[in-house]
């Protein structure tokens, strides 16, 4: 084989095959991975790695005695069957390695999905806030406009003069006019179609949440538990600290003793100290 440069594959359950093949230069160990709890074979091959046959395993899972087994295993070498065990052993770890790689690359992937979710979700909320605090300063500045004309009216309406009242709202246009930047007719179009859609979501959740606090507000009163006082409970009054303890019942009255002085209350005003 050597001299030929050929290639050859051999199966083995001789653990002393399994030893030279560590020790020869040109050959190498491999094995096929079994699943460690049921045996069965998960059709994957390990290079580097001397396999287990599982002879022992395959048997008891076969219905084997356990005593015919371990009088075999007393006919093997000791060393042998530590071998074997040892490399049965590894195999199992292995697996049990691979299935713990796998399931943490597929969290890290699950984890990694989830932090582009939220990133998205974090952008996009940025944005809400920004159009919603643009379309804020914008009504804000309409109200103090409308503040001012209105005051122009108020004056105007008291001294009746328009050329005062017209020359401070050409004041008033020009000062707007001076904060305003020229845009094309495709830019207004389009701000003033970004506005409105603002305008329709804020609309929208406002009736939402006017919904909500109505329905809250008309909610009837969760009905409070009744407690049935009796001789001997604990009480204290709603808004007050002291516990006594109900000597007797008259009508809707108990007279709570609180040690050094007892009191005449009505029931509606105590609750249970439990």
């Amino acid at each position: 084989f050597y001299a030929r440069n050929s290639f050859g594959l051999i199966t083995t359950h001789y653990s002393n095959l399994k030893l030279l093949a560590d020790e020869q230069p040109a050959m190498v160990n491999a094995n096929m991975q079994f699943d460690d709890r049921t045996l069965e074979p998960v059709f994957k091959l390990i290079l580097g790695e001397a396999g287990s046959s599982f002879t022992f395993e395959v048997a008891q899972k076969n219905g084997i005695p356990f005593n015919l087994i371990n009088r075999a295993k007393k006919k093997i070498e000791r060393g042998k069957v530590r071998f074997d065990a040892t490399i049965a052993k590894l195999q199992k770890q292995r697996h049990q390695m691979a299935k713990t790689g796998k399931s943490l690359r597929e969290k890290e992937n699950k984890f990694e999905n989830e932090s582009d979710r939220l990133e998205k979700l974090n952008q996009k909320l940025k944005t809400k806030l920004v159009s919603y605090q643009e379309l804020f300063d914008h009504n804000q500045r309409m109200i103090v406009l409308g503040n001012k004309l209105n005051d122009l009216a108020e004056l105007f309406f008291k001294n009746n003069k328009k050329r005062p009242m017209i020359a401070e709202i050409l004041r008033l246009i020009e000062s707007e006019n001076s904060k305003r930047k020229r845009k094309s007719s495709a830019q207004t179009k389009k701000a003033i179609a970004v506005k409105k859609s603002i305008e329709n979501e804020v609309t929208k959740e406002l009736v939402t949440i006017r919904k909500e606090k109505k329905i809250k507000k008309e909610a009837p009163p969760k009905p409070k538990s009744i407690v049935i006082l009796k001789v001997g409970d604990k009480v204290r009054l709603f808004d007050g600290k002291s516990v006594g303890s109900i000597d007797a019942i008259e009508k809707k009255k108990a007279i709570v003793n609180y040690g050094i002085f007892t009191t005449q209350v009505n029931i509606d005003q105590l609750e249970l100290v439990k």
